[in-house]
Parts: C-alpha cells; sequence; structure tokens
C-alpha cells in the first residue's frame, strides 16, 4: 500500500531514497507510539516499494538487452 502523503518518489535518486529510508527506520525505532509507528512503516513500505520497482524495471532492461538471435551462430 502506498502512503496518501509520499512525494512522488519517481523523481528522487536512489540515494535519495535510500538516505529517505534510513532515517525513517531510524525514527521508527526512536518512537513508542503505535500510531506513529505504524504510519512510518507504510512509508518504509512506499520506499522499499519504490526500489524494488526500480531494480526489476532495471533487471528487465538488462534482459531484453540480450537477444538469443546473436547468441545463436548458425552457419
Amino acid at each position: 500500500m502506498i502512503h496518501p502523503l509520499a512525494d512522488n518518489l519517481s523523481q528522487k535518486s536512489d540515494l535519495e531514497l535510500d538516505e529517505a529510508l534510513s532515517e525513517l527506520t531510524n525514527k521508527f525505532f526512536q518512537t513508542r507510539n503505535p500510531e506513529a509507528q505504524s504510519q512510518i512503516s507504510l512509508m518504509i513500505d512506499t520506499y522499499k516499494l519504490e526500489l524494488s520497482d526500480r531494480q526489476v524495471k532495471a533487471r528487465l532492461d538488462d534482459s531484453s538487452n540480450k537477444d538469443l538471435d546473436n547468441l545463436i551462430n548458425i552457419s
């Protein structure tokens, strides 16, 4: 589930997402308020989902460049 107050994460770099994820994780463990922990957890999941989507897209782009026709040489 995507947090409704999350910024447009597609405009952020991977480094910015990692830094925000680290900061949110620290805040999660610093607070004792269960409602705040729930909201922070939702934001953490949103950032992780964005990073995961980027990794999947990168793998798909890499695999689409490797065409099997170029690997099989029939002479």
